[in-house]
This record gives structure tokens, sequence and C-alpha cells, in this order.
């Protein structure tokens, strides 16, 4: 089994929630389907959580205060042992994503405002300084993100993080090489670059292709 590649285990979730879920070393990426009317009661782990929604509003509740998620704009983070949970109040199936893992105190930013507001934040539009893509980006106390639209024939040059990086196709078709190892990648797969093996990319698609990129 490839640790740049790996491979999605399916998790049903009641009858009305399924997740894939990939393990990064120890940092769990799950990619959720979650029915109209499904809900996930307010619990907590040791794990930070961050996430986003792909396709619709998602009632996101942290620690008993809600907001509505928007698509691909909105990110929402629940640190260790916060509760948190969600409904879909929509008429249609809602895609996400969530991001979990260990963090240290000694890792984590130090904020003072923890307030709500930083539980759920907007990611900010601007072009990529390499590329010159289009882009969005946002910082969170352990973590970044940033969203690009790669366009056809678009390349993203050999970069080597300073943090592990897990990459996540929402269409399209984009070719990734990790280390010595190269996949085509669509929806349903991602990437995983440990910190300092280099990555890079090419969208073979038609269309522009839109690529999460999560550093922690």
């Amino acid at each position: 089994m490839s640790v740049f590649f790996p491979i999605g285990k399916p998790i049903k979730v009641k009858s009305s929630v399924e997740l894939l879920a990939f393990q990064c070393q120890d940092t769990v990426v799950q990619l959720a389907e979650i029915c109209p009317g499904a809900t996930f009661d307010l619990h907590h782990h040791q794990e930070s959580q961050m996430g986003m929604v792909f396709n619709q509003g998602l009632e996101m509740n942290i620690n008993g205060e809600k907001a509505i998620l928007t698509p691909l704009q909105d990110v929402y983070v629940a640190d260790a042992n916060v509760p948190h949970g969600s409904v879909n109040t929509t008429s249609e199936t809602v895609r996400c994503f969530d991001v979990k893992r260990l963090i240290p105190e000694g890792n984590k930013q130090i904020d003072d405002n923890d307030n709500f507001e930083n539980k759920i934040f907007k990611l900010v539009s601007t072009k990529d300084e390499e590329t010159g893509f289009d882009c969005q980006w946002g910082t969170g106390s352990w973590f970044d993100i940033k969203i690009t639209q790669i366009p056809p024939d678009g390349k993203l040059p050999v970069n080597q993080s300073v943090r592990d990086k897990m990459g996540i196709i929402l269409n399209g078709k984009l070719v990734m090489t990790v280390g010595e190892e190269e996949q085509t990648l669509e929806y349903g797969k991602i990437y995983y670059a440990p910190t300092k093996i280099t990555y890079r990319g090419y969208n073979k698609s038609n269309q522009d292709v839109c690529l999460i990129e999560i550093g922690i």
C-alpha cells in the first residue's frame, strides 16, 4: 500500500452518513456524504478537527453555537475535546471533508481572541505566487488550507513543504507525483506528501481542476 496515495476505507455511520477515511500516518482525512435531515449529535474527542463543505450549506454546532457553512468558503475548527456536531437542513446530500489529528499544545499558535468567530472563518481570495492561479487561503491555529483552481494543462511546480501536506481533488483529473510515485487522481482519491518529500502536479483534463490542500 502506498504511503503517498492512501486508499480510502468506507465507513457507514447510521444509514444517513457515508465516510471515506484515509489514514495519513497520524492524520485522518475523511470525505463525507450526509443525507438530507442527517444529524451528528454533539460529541468530542482528543483529536483536533477542521473541515469544509463542498456543495451545500451545513449547519455546524461548535460547543452549542450554530452557523450555516458556506461551501468552499467557510472553514470550521473544533479543537481537542470541544463538543461539535452538525445537521443537514437542506433537501440534498451534503458533500464535505474533515481532517483529524492529535495536536500537541506547543504546536498551536496562541490566539488571544479564541471566540466563535475564530472557530468558523472565511478563506481569502488571492493569486498563487508561484503559478498565478486563482486560489483561496486561510490559516488556523494548527493548519493552513489553500484551494487552487488549476486550468487545463496547468502545472504545479516541484515543491517541498515544511509541513505534512494532504490534497483533495474535487473535479476532473490531476496527475500528482509525490516522491518517486505518480498517480492520476480524481474525486474520491487524495495524495499525502510528508514533510520534506517533494511533490508536483499536472492538470491533464480539459477543465479547471479544484484542488484543496491542507498543511499541518
